[in-house]
């Protein structure tokens, strides 16, 4: 039987971000790609969510407009995203700056990209903290060696290289850039998706362990369902660039309401299924630069109807909690039982 983590407080915490009918676009070649087309979720005080969804879903899109460091092909459109009482979009460039590593920090999704390869780390990190932070040379010392102990690092490694890291090390080390000044809400891009599966539970508990500990509101974004599993206390379906579902982890991944999270769900493991029953959703989402009508999973959803195809269904609760943009929200039960069979997701 599947384990998935949650941590139950007994009552609601208040939300530290809310995202409320986010746009964000891209100017391509080929026309205006939505990204991100009307996302609305809130990320709880104290609390992992995970945006989980295929690559190209929006979630990293999403992710990174929140620091407001996007290409420049990209633009916030629309929407609000509401920070301790704070509109970041209605923010100067000066005031935003001043948010980013001391209020909201961002791992990246490659660790060896945010480092800067002719510089030794220990040097990167003090840099930071006297920059940013405004530690004297002294101070910005002690705290890099503190903060290397935090995340299971020797500080003798403080005078290595980049290159010196392995990939877990690396990591490690952008973990410890991202707490450096003591951020409440941070943002780790796929922070486990180049990594071997032990380095990536090692990692993981690492994380979770300093997350609990020092109280941090975290971001998680992940391709992965089973890192969602392991590590987030609420979930958000993303799929061509809108939310199709969202809730606790446990709720959601136990009962899932919308076909395209049963098709994520079917792609992790589990011991009391045979190895060969993973299934793959067939096809492929849609063009965004194109103008969708009706369901945006309609094309590869195997209980598609006539309605799903001409109008889209629009995201509402379907428990206590859980929310999901489908309209056979109320068939669930039954269709999670077909979603179990390797045939309902094999097309002639």
């Amino acid at each position: 039987m599947k384990k998935f983590c949650s941590q139950n407080c007994g009552t609601s915490p208040l939300s530290i971000l809310s995202i409320q009918d986010l746009h964000v676009y891209y100017e391509t070649g080929r026309g205006t790609t939505r990204a991100v087309d009307g996302v609305t979720f809130d990320v709880p005080e104290g609390h992992v969510v995970g945006l989980v969804g295929e690559s190209g879903c929006g979630k990293t899109t999403a992710a990174r407009a929140i620091t407001r460091v996007i290409p420049k092909s990209a633009s916030i459109v629309s929407g609000r995203i509401i920070y301790d009482g704070k509109d970041l979009l209605q923010l100067s460039n000066r005031d935003m700056a001043a948010l980013r590593w001391r209020e909201i920090a961002f791992i990246p999704q490659s660790a060896m990209n945010s480092l800067d390869p002719v510089y030794r780390v220990g040097s990167q990190i003090i840099e930071i903290l006297r920059d940013r932070g405004g530690f004297d040379r002294q101070r910005a010392r002690r705290r890099a060696v503190e903060l290397f102990e935090m995340v299971g690092l020797d500080d003798k490694r403080l005078r290595d290289y980049p290159h010196q890291f392995s990939g877990g090390m690396r990591q490690r080390a952008a973990i410890a850039f991202a707490l450096a000044l003591e951020p409440r809400l941070i943002i780790a891009d796929e922070p486990v998706t180049a990594l071997d599966v032990i380095v990536q539970r090692q990692i993981l508990d690492t994380f979770k362990d300093l997350q609990e500990r020092l109280g941090l509101s975290v971001i998680l974004v992940t391709h992965d369902i089973s890192v969602v599993a392991f590590s987030c206390d609420e979930v958000v379906v993303m799929y061509a660039g809108q939310v199709a579902e969202a809730g606790p982890t446990a709720a959601v991944l136990a009962e899932p309401v919308h076909p395209y999270t049963m098709g994520l769900y079917n792609a992790f493991p589990d011991l009391q299924r045979s190895a060969g029953t993973l299934v793959p959703i067939d096809g492929n989402p849609p063009d965004l630069t194109l103008t969708q009508t009706g369901c945006r999973f309609a094309d590869r959803c195997p209980f598609v109807l006539d309605e799903c195809e001409r109008e889209a269904p629009s995201l509402i609760q379907a428990n206590e909690g859980h929310t999901a943009a489908c309209w056979r929200r109320g068939e669930a039960a039954a269709l999670r039982r077909q979603a179990e069979e390797v045939t309902t997701w094999q097309r002639s």
